[in-house]
């Protein structure tokens, strides 16, 4: 035994001094094992989690000249956190940390590996669902709840018209906010832009109330349109996505969210205001404006941005997790929703999940011959009328689909006079299984006079209409 041996050996304070680094580096080397099991981990059905786990993943990507004071930013911001929210409550979308976005891996099967506790992606045009992942389970929403309450708004209409704020949209409040005030005037455009592109809680509110007469009575409408939408594992208990006001009352699913942005995305107006990237609203506070920059990073032209993506609607609150319900209008005519609930990569797994979608489906030429449309007109100085079909070169057919797809004219064989230039006359469509993919206009191109001054087409009008009413 040599003397050093003999000195480590025989020194009780060296031993215990060796011990304890020894035992220091051990949980050093675990600490960094659950750090980085924490960032590559999926999220797990419908548990809640904590969105500060988002922010420890960022600093483990830190390099070692940043470690101290990415910790210390970190540490800030948490206590921030807590000290604003409550367990289960909205953090400020407009302040939240992303997890760092990673590449979305894929199955052996070529289907996209995310990390949602729940997926769906769906095709606008004909509601087929083209991939989830436990896309009919039941799960808090989050913000993405403002979807319906814009939509109903919108097609309350007079979206001039001026709101007051009132003591009771004030209530149930929490999160994030746009700065409304009892007495307040605002109008209803500006309270659906608020809360579609800043996410402000109490525009949201302020709108339930002037719509529905009071949060409650509002949420009914949020269920009773819900229903009327098919959303038949959907409950809404508050227009905001407030969950910890709701005791587990307030859940949807993917598929649920997929069918209300797919109906959204046909109002124009909920449209734009979803397509916003920026823009100012007025009310007492700020009467020259106050300009809000959209939180949707997956838009086109974003930091995420995914090309033609053109909107919807995220969300986040520590029991929901992150949420994201987006649209894209691609380049090859394709109209695609995709939601994901509780994610931390959700724009990467959004990008990847239409990536998937995409390449699904194969392109196939138009026939626009419509020679074969030959209908009479009846009460017309003309027995005949000119027409064409307003068609694209190309629709999307799924590539499975590719060999049962169905070509008809439909049209009416008798046609009414009078006719104008531009008149819809019937309809080129494309079907699979009696599911219409593709549908393109039959129009008049010239104007057919009447030579009965219109009382024949008035009377052929009214047998038609009692015989559907039955």
């Amino acid at each position: 035994m040599n003397l050093i041996t003999r000195f480590l050996v025989n020194n009780h304070f060296v031993k215990r001094t060796a011990a304890l680094v020894i035992a220091a580096a051990m949980l050093a080397t675990f600490a960094l094992s659950v750090s980085a099991a924490d960032h590559s981990a999926p999220v797990s059905g419908n548990s809640a989690y904590d969105m500060r786990t988002s922010k420890r993943a960022s600093t483990t990507q830190a390099t070692s000249s940043e470690t101290t004071t990415t910790t210390q930013s970190t540490t800030s911001t948490t206590q921030s956190d807590t000290s604003t929210t409550q367990p289960g409550s909205e953090l400020n979308e407009n302040t939240v940390e992303d997890a760092v976005q990673t590449a979305t891996e894929l199955n052996e099967d070529g289907t996209p590996k995310i990390t949602a506790g729940s997926a769906v992606v769906m095709d606008c045009d004909t509601g087929m669902v083209l991939y989830g992942v436990n896309e009919n389970k039941q799960m808090p929403m989050a913000s993405t709840t403002k979807i319906m309450t814009c939509i109903l708004a919108l097609e309350s209409g007079d979206l001039g018209r001026t709101v007051t704020v009132t003591d009771d949209c004030m209530q149930l409040l929490d999160g994030t906010q746009i700065g409304l005030l009892p007495g307040y005037k605002i109008t209803m455009y500006d309270l659906c832009v608020g809360m579609m592109m800043y996410s402000g809680n109490d525009a949201a509110n302020t709108a339930a109330v002037a719509v529905g007469g009071s949060i409650p009575a509002f949420v009914s409408l949020m269920n009773e349109k819900a229903t009327q939408l098919g959303m038949l594992n959907t409950h809404f208990d508050t227009p905001s996505g407030l969950d910890q006001f709701s005791d587990g009352a307030h859940y949807s699913t993917a598929y649920d969210m997929a069918l209300l942005g797919r109906y959204a995305m046909q109002n124009p107006d909920f449209c734009d205001i979803v397509g916003f990237k920026a823009r100012n609203i007025y009310y007492d506070e700020f009467p020259k404006g106050r300009m809000l920059v959209t939180h949707n990073y997956l838009m086109q032209g974003q930091k995420f941005g995914y090309e033609g993506c053109d909107g919807i609607k995220t969300g986040v609150t520590n029991l929901a997790g992150q949420c994201l319900v987006s649209h894209v209008t691609s380049k090859e005519g394709l109209r695609l929703v995709c939601v994901t609930l509780n994610n931390l990569n959700r724009w990467n797994d959004h990008k990847t999940l239409y990536n998937y979608a995409k390449s699904l489906y194969n392109q196939a030429a138009v026939d626009a011959d419509i020679s074969a449309f030959d209908a009479t007109v009846v009460g017309g100085n003309r027995k005949r009328v000119k027409v064409e079909c307003k068609a694209a070169q190309t629709y999307n057919v799924l590539k499975t689909q590719y060999k049962d797809v169905v070509r008809e004219l439909v049209y009416d064989q008798f046609l009414y006079a009078p006719i104008k230039q531009g008149d819809v006359l019937g309809h080129l469509r494309y079907s699979v299984n009696g599911i219409v993919i593709a549908d393109y206009p039959i129009v008049a191109t010239e104007d057919i006079r009447s030579v009965t001054n219109g009382w024949f087409t008035d009377y052929i009008k009214a047998i038609r209409e009692r015989a559907s009413n039955g």
